[in-house]
């Protein structure tokens, strides 16, 4: 496929094609013209000059071919999808049962690990009221020196506000950010919120969130989870038994339906083919330069030698 790249320099060779063509035809039927050098078409001129009209034509071949613009199309691939994910972990005192909040941590800690470095990971942790613990950042070092720190009732004395903590968490999305996430992990109902899930769930039609729920108890109340995740577009999870083990499969799974790669866009360029040709035109052009010197030579030889 070609295409005009340059169409005023495409117009004016082709307008001084036909300019020339027209000019030689009327100046050899003897009507009178106006063009420069135009009686070199019909007249016998000494030397260089009588090749300007070829150095014309050659400006013609020159300007039309540098005007062109042949491509080809092509896909490409391209754009990370980055990810803004909070964590909003449940530091209640009933979290040191079990180990449950250890085994937290410890799956934690290898999904930030397992994330692309790029993906922004927040960490907000609550009991009777929540706690930035980590704002939205793409420092690993960071993140991963503050899990340990993480402590039953470390923010005041035990209690559950996990609505507090979801309003707290969407927040701290900025409204131009993409690809938002929460991901709630607690192991009881909500106890000591001043909001309330309908608030949650009403912020978040705004922020446009997917949240995430795990609940990490064999006597959770489920609902307030799923209606939570199902609202969002997300999924909600369950871990009744083997907490490391179940906790593990759970992260690997929001891994897999939140993939940390590169997004695959395919769209068509123009990549253009015109090297070669621009290549003939030069040789062209040199070609008839040659012949011109090579002519331009003769006559004077010729003159010399009737002199």
């Amino acid at each position: 496929m070609v295409e005009f790249k340059y169409p005023l320099l495409a117009g004016i060779g082709i307008a001084t094609a036909i300019c020339v063509i027209l000019c030689s035809i009327i100046f050899r039927k003897g009507r009178p013209v106006n063009f420069p050098h135009i009686e070199l078409f019909g007249k016998p001129v000494r030397y260089i000059a009588r090749y300007i009209p070829y150095l014309v034509l050659l400006l013609v071949i020159l300007l039309t071919l540098i005007s062109m613009y042949p491509f080809k199309t092509e896909k490409l691939f391209s754009q990370k999808k980055v990810y803004n994910i909070i964590v909003c972990l449940d530091v209640s005192n009933s979290m040191k049962e079990k180990q449950k909040l250890e085994v937290a941590k410890k799956v934690l800690r290898d999904f930030v690990l397992k994330r692309d470095n790029e993906d922004r990971i927040g960490i907000v942790v609550f009991d009777n009221i929540p706690f930035r613990l980590v704002p939205l950042t793409t420092d690993r070092g960071k993140i991963l020196r503050l899990i340990p720190v993480i402590k039953p009732a470390m923010v005041d004395i035990g209690g559950t506000s996990m609505y507090d903590a979801l309003m707290d968490a969407l927040d701290m999305f900025n409204p131009a950010l993409k690809n938002k996430i929460i991901i709630l992990l607690s192991d009881g109902g909500d106890i000591n919120s001043k909001h309330t899930i309908d608030d949650v769930i009403l912020k978040n039609k705004s922020v446009r969130a997917k949240i995430y729920t795990i609940g990490i108890s064999s006597g959770m109340y489920s609902f307030a989870l799923e209606r939570l995740a199902y609202s969002s577009g997300a999924k909600p999870f369950f871990i009744t038994h083997s907490y490391k083990k179940e906790l593990n499969q759970v992260f690997e799974e929001i891994n897999r339906l939140e993939p940390s790669f590169i997004q695959e866009y395919s769209y068509d360029i123009e990549k253009p083919e015109d090297f070669y040709l621009k290549i003939g035109a030069l040789s062209v052009a040199f070609i008839i330069l040659l012949k011109i010197l090579y002519r331009a030579k003769k006559e004077r030889e010729k003159v010399a030698g009737e002199g």
